[in-house]
């Protein structure tokens, strides 16, 4: 019996890795149970890569998965507030900080795409007012997208796991996790996808480490989705490596593709990597570790004994 008890519960109650596959175990189950009942009583578009179908898909998630921590919260005894998005002052400001950091890099990443005669632009994509319609619908969209998986992947998950492992082996197995789900469920992908995709989760548990919360991942991975597909109108190849419907500029992408990314935009290009170490260098020099640092883990529960 105090075998059992030495394996299940450290001198802090269950143990991260416990916890950690009770929530994994609720959402997957609880998920594929849902799915059901939620398609006979909720109409999704035909196309799944329109902004109306993504807004819906997405607060289901947002929803879902608060359910779910708010319950393993109440287990825990730890606010819900605790895993990631507390509601203080400053969220709003980080948030916009993050719409301001995840659109300038997918903006500077076309500049040598274009130079080297991988791009052409050739104007709006669409009327005034219909631009105008999609800029908003698609911002929410994708403002549904940064919340959800964000709240997903470094939320809950990442504060348990971090208890055990600490915060960067942690953030290291999540992020991979990240970037493997982009190889597996996506097609067209290629090897320099789910890489750079497993770096940005990286540089999100950074921004999360620095600022104490997601707002400024939530804002960024928002706005750098948004960038990309909405504004300058990248393939993607959730839909099939074409443009989503409703972009906003038309630009053309006809270099090789590991200049350009080919069929899964420019998060496949190469010269995403210069943009990342780019992020990672300025983003330690704006909030620097020994100043700005404000750990997501509670010092009292860092590891499990």
């Amino acid at each position: 019996m105090n075998l059992l008890r030495r394996i299940f519960r450290g001198k802090r109650g269950w143990r991260a890795g416990w916890r950690f596959a009770v929530f994994l175990a609720i959402y997957l189950a609880a998920g594929k149970a849902l799915d059901p009942a939620i398609l006979a009583h909720i109409h999704f578009p035909e196309r799944a890569f329109t902004w109306s179908s993504m807004l819906l898909n997405y607060l289901l998630d947002i929803a879902f998965l608060s359910a779910i921590v708010y319950l393993m919260s109440r287990i825990e005894r730890e606010p819900f507030s605790s895993y990631g998005l507390p509601l203080v002052r400053n969220a709003g400001t980080l948030l916009w900080k993050g719409v301001l950091w995840g659109f300038v890099p997918s903006a500077l990443i076309l500049i040598p795409i274009y130079l080297a005669g991988g791009c052409t632009f050739y104007g709006l994509a669409l009327p005034v007012r219909q631009l105008l319609f999609y800029a908003i619908a698609w911002a929410a969209a994708m403002l549904a997208l940064g919340f959800a998986e964000e709240f997903l992947f470094r939320g809950y998950a990442l504060k348990t796991l971090a208890e055990g492992l600490g915060f960067w082996p942690a953030a290291i197995i999540l992020s991979s996790i990240f970037g493997l789900l982009h190889l597996l469920l996506k097609p067209h992908e290629d090897w320099i996808d789910p890489i750079s995709v497993s770096l940005y989760g990286l540089f999100w548990c950074l921004t999360l480490r620095r600022t104490g919360s997601l707002w400024f991942a939530v804002g960024f991975h928002a706005a750098s989705d948004y960038a990309d597909m909405v504004v300058f109108a990248e393939p993607n190849s959730g839909n099939d490596g074409k443009p989503i419907p409703g972009h906003l500029l038309d630009l053309r992408f006809h270099g090789p593709d590991w200049l350009t990314g080919g069929p899964r935009g420019t998060e496949a290009s190469l010269v995403v990597f210069v943009i990342l170490a780019g992020l990672f260098y300025f983003f330690s020099r704006a909030y620097p570790a020994a100043g700005n640092a404000v750990s997501p883990v509670s010092p009292s529960r860092g590891h499990d004994d």
